[in-house]
């Protein structure tokens, strides 16, 4: 899965480009498996287009980082680098790369992860407001929440996403939002995803990060 829409064109660091980095992150707990990709775009310090294109993806002397371990470049993609591996949840990713004076770089990012994510009970009377809790911290700046809310009988998938404010990991559901789900038996599980903007030595530095929980069975009732 790619994030960012990336053209196959390119060009060359110059002194008179402005860097860009975007970067993602998905850990998926189920799969057990992590990927992360990371593509350095380049634009004019005039901000002027060139080459049809606001900004185009360089190629990075040495290449991109990911863990302290060398990228790889998806084929189809340019000048995109990726990492795809069998992996579980860490709380810190980080992506390094070196300048034209070899001077090592590092775009470092925190992830939250969303466990033991709850109900109170595995039946949910849809009449009812109902309490969501989970462990893994409360939401941070950045963050929003997806429910994934999937019936195979009904073939439906109905996606959740909220901004949570508050300093406690959970959210008061009333039922003007269970609205959209019907009786029967549904499997749920969650997508934490954050966004970071930052600045690292001049580059405009960008990261989503996801994190995907493992999923649950829930009954829903009249």
């Amino acid at each position: 899965m790619t994030v960012f829409g990336i053209t196959a064109c390119h060009q060359s660091v110059t002194p008179a480009n402005q860097l860009s980095l975007d970067c993602y992150i998905r850990v998926l707990e189920s799969e057990g498996r992590i990927r992360a990709e990371a593509t350095m775009l380049s634009m004019p310090a005039n901000g002027q287009p060139t080459a049809g294109s606001s900004a185009l993806p360089v190629e990075i002397p040495g290449g991109i980082r990911y863990q302290g371990s060398p990228m790889n470049t998806i084929p189809t993609s340019g000048l995109t680098y990726f990492k795809d591996f069998p992996g579980t949840y860490v709380p810190e990713h980080i992506f390094s790369w070196d300048d034209t004076e070899k001077k090592r770089h590092t775009f470092t990012l925190k992830m939250n992860q969303i466990t033991n994510f709850t109900f109170g009970s595995k039946t949910i009377p849809l009449s009812q407001p109902a309490r969501f809790t989970w462990e893994g911290g409360s939401m941070e700046k950045g963050e929003t929440l997806v429910l994934m809310w999937e019936n195979q009988k009904e073939n439906l998938t109905v996606p959740m996403e909220l901004i949570v404010q508050g300093q406690l990991p959970q959210i008061d559901f009333p039922v003007a939002k269970l609205k959209d789900l019907s009786p029967g038996s549904w499997t749920l599980y969650i997508v934490r995803k954050k966004l970071v903007k930052t600045d690292v030595s001049g580059v405009a530095s960008k990261a989503i990060l996801e994190f995907y929980s493992k999923t649950d069975t829930l009954t829903l009732t009249r």
